[in-house]
């Protein structure tokens, strides 16, 4: 197969894998939510096999259990999204594809270590590291589509400086997020808890330059950010509003019990909502530096342009 009939085929198969990893992303924020990390208690195995007997009929080992596997078909479609992009005719695909590889791996390597040996520390950054690889793909699915060679005209300087920002914004939201959730019951009650105040504050700064970005696109009709900043406004909208419902949900939560289904999933939507705006984010942000990456099809645009 040529590297040009190549291409479609290697966009549908990174779809999948951002499918696939986000669906990995609510497993995963599942497992905190409901305390079920050291559910299973060993590693690459699970108490000593590859499926223990029964293990969907407790809910913590299911939970767990179901993590791992979905968490091995996700990194088998990235094994295979790897392959299939070896021979894209883009050079930073095939580089983002190597990243979202070694990502997997570090993620998977991150989550063993955190069971064998019983880490907080490891979870957190297991968490952060997901979300990352799920950004990662992203990357993938938006340097393989047919729409990222269109000629455009440049981004601003500004658009690119707020869309830098925001990525730093929102990376910087995710980690104090991530910190909160996996503290548990040493944070609560939220309300008197500095890092939940500062994950607030955190929130309107990316708010803030969501709305300012989204103003400026609206002014630039070739901006190939409009869409993205279209969207991010909605993903924020539905992330306030999930947080909301999340801390009067969990702030009187009980530690010395299951979660009910409202405490499990309400914070584990607020989760998956998070990875969408960092994945929208790192798309804004490789539309607003296309011309600053040497790439080939900015390269020719450029050249459009000067003619």
């Amino acid at each position: 197969m040529s590297a040009d009939a190549l291409a479609p085929s290697v966009h549908t198969t990174a779809r999948i894998a951002v499918a696939a990893a986000f669906v990995l992303i609510l497993a995963g924020g599942l497992v905190t939510s409901r305390d079920a990390g050291l559910a299973v208690p060993d590693w690459p195995l699970a108490y000593g096999e590859i499926n223990p007997p029964g293990w969907w009929r407790i809910e913590n080992i299911r939970t767990e259990h179901a993590h791992r596997i979905i968490a091995f078909l996700v990194a088998s479609w990235t094994a295979f999204l790897l392959w299939r992009i070896w021979r894209h005719p883009d050079l930073l695909a095939r580089r983002l594809g190597i990243a979202a590889a070694g990502l997997v791996l570090l993620q998977a390597l991150l989550g063993g270590l955190r069971v064998l040996n019983l880490s907080l520390d490891l979870a957190m950054v297991h968490g952060l590291v997901g979300q990352v690889f799920f950004a990662s793909l992203m990357a993938v699915a938006t340097v393989t589509s047919p729409t990222w060679s269109v000629p455009r005209l440049p981004v601003s300087s500004i658009v690119r400086t707020l869309g830098a920002a925001l990525l730093a914004a929102v990376v910087g939201q995710l980690a104090l997020g991530i910190f909160i959730r996996h503290l548990g019951a040493s944070v609560r009650p939220l309300a008197g808890s500095a890092l939940y105040y500062a994950h607030v504050v955190a929130a309107g700064i990316v708010l803030c330059l969501v709305l300012e970005l989204r103003r400026r696109a609206q002014s630039l009709e070739s901006d190939p950010s409009i869409p993205c900043t279209r969207l991010l406004v909605g993903l924020m909208a539905a992330q306030i509003v999930l947080g909301i419902a999340s801390f009067v949900v969990t702030e009187a939560m009980e530690y010395d019990r299951q979660a009910t289904m409202l405490e499990s999933w309400l914070p584990t939507f607020h989760v998956g909502c998070g990875a969408a705006i960092l994945g929208a984010t790192v798309v804004l942000n490789l539309h607003a530096f296309r011309y600053r990456l040497g790439l080939r099809s900015g390269a020719a645009t450029g050249q459009e342009l000067a003619a």
